[in-house]
């Protein structure tokens, strides 16, 4: 059971309870700047004075792996778990994060009680869930006061983890447990990214950024899938840059840069990139199915340009 923190004027110090003794607590705030951004994120972590923290979790991955949360022995996660994974593969243009398992103490507020928290793509997010019997509970419940164990998370979702991609081969990933309720815990597997990958991912930022009220919206969205579906069905994963007749020396042809922020050109790049693989890639269908793909993606290039006056 969550119990209330007693706040002693303006003392960082707050009780938790335990089944033989009342512990002190310290709070202490960090800022910090995830990579890629200017504005400042705050992270609060609390100190237990008298019971030791779990640290014995977390390190340094260098190579695409399967890791996990710290177990008891039981199948369960400990209380007071403080544990950070910093992921640096060299070499990979992308990966995933996919989870095997994913089992976290439930919160309708803002996962303060045990959550991961994810650094990537210069974006922080905060993980916990899901709750297998949530339809069963009143939805005006209300998070209990003092009874948090950190301060609130940005971008937090309580339904579970959702892959991630990672642009790069950098990320962090932290996992903090308070002092009661253990579940089974996460087990993540780090899958490398194709170009596609890639590609598709550069085309979210386009898409993400697209006006709130753009009728448009949709109709490009659903043409650049259109598109990439037919490159992907059109992967027989080989590579048959010869035989549509562009030479043997395909190196110079593969597009590796994206703009950071500006869509005009970002728009321009994915559909540069989008081309290069379908020289490179598209070996299946019927006819010259890269020119297919270079005629359609360049009317939806086009398409995105005319509505966004680039």
């Amino acid at each position: 059971m969550k119990l209330f923190s007693l706040i002693a004027g303006a003392s960082a110090y707050s009780y938790s309870y335990s089944t033989e003794y009342y512990y002190p607590t310290t709070e202490s705030t960090t800022e910090y700047y995830p990579t890629g951004t200017s504005a400042p994120y705050y992270s609060t972590e609390t100190t237990t004075n008298g019971e030791p923290t779990f640290t014995d979790c977390g390190g340094r991955i260098t190579e695409l792996q399967t890791f996990s949360s710290p177990d008891t022995g039981y199948g369960y996660y400990p209380n007071r778990a403080q544990c950070t994974w910093t992921i640096d593969i060299r070499g990979v243009p992308g990966f995933f994060i996919k989870a095997n398992r994913f089992e976290l103490e439930y919160t309708i507020y803002n996962c303060q009680y045990d959550f991961v928290k994810v650094i990537a793509n210069g974006e922080e997010r905060n993980f916990c869930g899901p709750d297998p019997y949530r339809r069963r509970r009143r939805e005006t419940e209300k998070p209990k006061e003092g009874g948090k164990w950190t301060a609130d998370l940005v971008n937090a979702s309580n339904g579970g983890f959702e892959d991630m991609f990672v642009l790069g081969g950098q990320a962090t990933v932290s996992f903090t447990t308070d002092h009661s309720v253990t579940k089974r815990g996460f087990e993540f597997d780090l899958v490398e990214a194709d170009r596609l990958d890639i590609i598709e991912y550069h085309f979210g930022r386009i898409a993400a950024a697209l006006p709130e009220d753009a009728s448009w919206a949709e109709r490009y969205v659903n043409r650049f899938y259109k598109v990439f579906n037919k490159v992907v069905d059109a992967d027989n994963g080989e590579n048959c840059y010869e035989e549509n007749g562009f030479g043997s020396d395909d190196s110079a042809d593969d597009v590796q840069v994206f703009d950071e922020s500006n869509f005009c050109k970002l728009n321009g790049q994915v559909n540069a990139a989008l081309n290069s693989w379908a020289r490179n890639n598209a070996c299946e269908g019927r006819g010259k199915v890269h020119r297919q793909v270079i005629r359609a993606a360049r009317k939806v290039r086009n398409f995105y340009n005319d509505k966004m006056g680039c």
